[in-house]
């Protein structure tokens, strides 16, 4: 009985790897220094990966009726990158690389070394029930045909530069610093004042004869 398992059942490791079919090929060393070639690594609905074949990843292979030219290899795992420690429930997909995407208790954990890249043809909705927080060590661009922020109050703590237009609708006030600074003209339909004097009403006594002027006009 041993013997019809041992012809049904057998564990080796991955010495090459084809992906370009519909179904990968990998060529399998088994324990007993058999070499299976162009055996199909089945693989679940919507989960893909590529194994490396340095013949460290270690296969399981299935054969029907014990006939060793008709196998599939149903598993193959790579104890080298595996992800230890986690907790009862949790889930991860991972690589050779440290990345990694891990399904926590408290929630989820994406880490990689290099660049991620999202793309979305349609809309994209973001739902934050508490604080919402990005660190950037570079530059950030957001390229938009417009930007509405819907926030009672914004903070910017270092300097603001526009290149195009300022409308302001709600008034403006500016305190502390050098106060504010003007290169060109300023148009205004309302007042003008500086302190209590008003660039509109300011009248002032002649040195000469001591008459009131007219306001400016």
């Amino acid at each position: 009985m041993s013997g019809r398992l041992d012809d049904i059942m057998a564990r080796g490791v991955v010495s090459a790897a084809d992906g370009t079919k519909k179904m990968r090929a990998v060529q399998v060393r088994l324990l007993a220094d058999e070499v299976r070639d162009d055996l199909e690594h089945v693989e679940p609905y919507g989960f893909t990966s590529e194994p490396k074949d340095d013949e460290q990843p270690e296969a399981f292979a299935l054969f029907f009726g014990g006939d060793r030219s008709h196998g599939i290899v149903f598993c193959v795992a790579d104890r080298r990158f595996r992800l230890k420690n986690l907790k009862p429930g949790e889930v991860a997909l991972y690589d050779d690389l440290g990345q990694k995407i891990y399904l926590t208790r408290d929630g989820i954990v994406i880490e990689t070394p290099g660049e991620l890249t999202a793309t979305v043809a349609k809309n994209a909705t973001v739902t934050v029930g508490g604080d919402l927080s990005a660190e950037v060590a570079g530059d950030a661009t957001l390229k938009a045909s417009s930007v509405k922020l819907d926030t009672p109050a914004t903070t910017l703590t270092g300097t603001l530069t526009v290149q195009g237009l300022i409308t302001g609708q709600g008034g403006m006030a500016i305190s502390g610093g050098s106060g504010a600074s003007v290169t060109g003209d300023l148009t205004t339909t309302g007042d003008v004042k500086a302190g209590s004097i008003s660039l509109k009403t300011h009248t002032h006594t002649e040195q000469g004869d001591g008459a009131e002027t007219s306001g400016p006009h």
